[in-house]
């Protein structure tokens, strides 16, 4: 059983949409200041975010300088002269 439902358009429906559609005044928004702003508000967060967690991430994984106890004894049990020390620090001033 098949049942055929047809569809139809009132004459001049769409002359006469045209014409209401025509006299719909078009509305300009203009963006306040805060959606101007908004997307470069939301990038500056973005990278304040990576840099902190960038910090912080840093902060955990950098080791701690050796103390001058530490240095003097790795000197002192290391094979090197007190000239080679001397001719270093000469050069690298």
């Amino acid at each position: 059983m098949k049942r055929k439902i047809e569809y139809n358009v009132p004459d001049g429906y769409f002359e006469s949409l045209r014409t209401k559609l025509s006299a719909i005044p078009a509305q300009e928004e203009r963006p306040s200041r805060m959606q101007k702003f908004t997307p470069y508000l939301a990038l500056a967060a973005c990278f304040a975010i990576a840099v902190l967690i960038g910090n912080l991430a840093l902060d955990r994984t950098s080791s701690s300088s050796a103390s001058d106890e530490e240095i003097i004894e790795y000197l002192v049990n290391s094979d090197i002269t007190l000239a080679q020390i001397e001719d270093f620090i000469i050069t690298n001033q």
